[in-house]
């Protein structure tokens, strides 16, 4: 059991200080994890839009081909294949896991210790 008459200001300031440390990291976890989030959600919104102008130009292409060579509606077709799958699968592996979403816990570790006798 703890005696507050035999706790030396030392042992409280360090359990202190070690308790301000832990603050510091948790809120430091805390702004990262603040910023990844905003992060993700930009690039999920990015993607959005990057995923829809891929999709209108090479289906345009796509079903104008007369207008345009057959590379050009060769890379069309790839392009809509690959580039949209591509983007998906990226998104879902960066942005979107639900694994790298990280969890905030409490990093409090400290108690005022016992003092032997």
């Amino acid at each position: 059991m703890t005696n507050n008459e035999e706790l030396n200001p030392v042992i409280l300031e360090r359990a202190s200080e070690q308790l301000r440390q832990e603050r510091e990291t948790f809120d430091q976890a805390k702004s990262h994890d603040q910023w990844w989030f905003i992060l993700r959600l930009a690039m999920g919104f990015s993607s959005i839009i990057l995923l829809v102008a891929v999709m209108v130009v090479s289906v345009y292409i796509l079903f104008n081909n007369t207008d345009f060579p057959e590379l050009v509606v060769t890379s069309a077709g790839a392009a809509l294949f690959v580039d949209v799958l591509g983007m998906l699968i990226g998104v879902w592996k960066i942005a979107l896991n639900p694994k790298t979403v990280s969890k905030l816990q409490p990093t409090t570790q400290s108690s005022i210790p016992d003092v032997a006798p």
